[in-house]
């Protein structure tokens, strides 16, 4: 039997999308790479790896149930949102069985403002990126200190930042890079552990060696901005002022733009911006106790793809015409 017979199943093709789904959080387009992330997250945690799960069914099922564009939901495109909506739930919130209910419905609602973005930011060719996971999970968790059935986690608690506070800087070692960068990997799906940072990389690299790359260095930039900066070293080893930077490079790096030397220094600023922006939305949110997430990530990045177009040495794709970057470098070398 071969592979398109099998993906004529309802069934398989459904997999098959729920995979890449999972893949496209990090731009990758490709069903091993989305299993691949699913098994690291399962490797650090059952429980957000079911809700992983969950989140990205939910999501495309409900894509599918209302018509959405068969070959927009057959690349994932309305999967990986849910991807982190289902995970994002259960790391900030009380687990409780109920919280799988709460998943699904987060994992939907991405859906439903996934398409309103992808309507409005069409106009400019301007992908949604994250911002419809974002967007899900703050309302769902804005809510939390109004109701009672979901109880939040000790990460969302509301604090008034002190300028000037004594801060415990902590020792720069070799451990602070190697757990930096490969968490600072993992963590953009929430998972503070080495193994699974090193999982995503090599599940990236059987999409695309240069996107692998950029992870890497996107994690390495962040956690060295940080280190500029002087923050304190227990953060950046956490990898916390990495996964911005890590999805900010994996973007600019040959996904929205065809890779040249300008758009690596192009990419570079982007990732720099991305770590600082973390500190900032991390300062803006603490007061009200929420989490900034990828936040970053998605405000850096807009400006940097609505500035590309004005800029000559910057060559932005054409919309529906991203691949991985090494498929856009070929395109780019062929004749017109």
């Amino acid at each position: 039997m071969t592979r398109e017979m099998l993906l004529e199943n309802p069934f398989i093709e459904f997999l098959d999308s729920v995979c890449r789904g999972c893949g496209q959080v990090m731009f990758q387009n490709n069903v091993v790479t989305g299993l691949l992330f699913f098994i690291g997250i399962f490797y650090n945690s059952v429980t957000l790896g079911v809700c992983a799960v969950l989140g990205t069914m939910s999501a495309t099922l409900t894509a599918q149930l209302l018509g959405a564009d068969k070959q927009l939901v057959r690349a994932g495109l309305f999967g990986f949102n849910g991807t982190l909506a289902g995970i994002a739930l259960p790391f900030y919130f009380t687990f409780d069985p109920s919280i799988f209910l709460y998943v699904i419905l987060n994992g939907a609602f991405s859906t439903i403002i996934m398409a309103a973005l992808m309507n409005f930011l069409g106009k400019w060719g301007i992908p949604a990126l994250t911002a419809p996971f974002v967007l899900s999970t703050w309302l769902l968790m804005f809510c939390v200190f109004k109701f009672a059935a979901i109880q939040p986690g000790t990460l969302i608690a509301p604090a008034l930042p002190a300028p000037g506070a004594a801060m415990a800087m902590g020792a720069v070692t070799t451990a602070t890079f190697l757990d930096g960068v490969t968490k600072g990997v993992g963590e953009v799906m929430f998972q503070d552990n080495m193994v699974t940072g090193i999982i995503f990389v090599l599940a990236i690299l059987v999409n695309s060696r240069i996107s692998a790359l950029f992870a890497v260095v996107g994690a390495l930039v962040g956690l060295l901005t940080a280190l500029v900066m002087q923050s304190p070293e227990a953060p950046v080893r956490l990898g916390l002022y990495g996964f911005n930077s890590v999805l900010c490079g994996i973007a600019m790096g040959g996904v929205f733009f065809y890779l040249n030397w300008w758009t690596f220094l192009y990419a570079l600023g982007c990732m720099i911006l991305g770590a600082i922006a973390t500190g900032a939305f991390g300062v803006l949110l603490s007061p009200i106790g929420m989490p900034a997430l990828t936040w970053p990530f998605i405000v850096v990045t807009w400006f940097f793809l609505f500035a590309g177009a004005l800029f000559r040495n910057i060559a932005p794709l054409p919309p529906g015409k991203a691949g991985t970057p090494e498929e856009n470098l070929r395109q780019l070398s062929q004749p017109a």
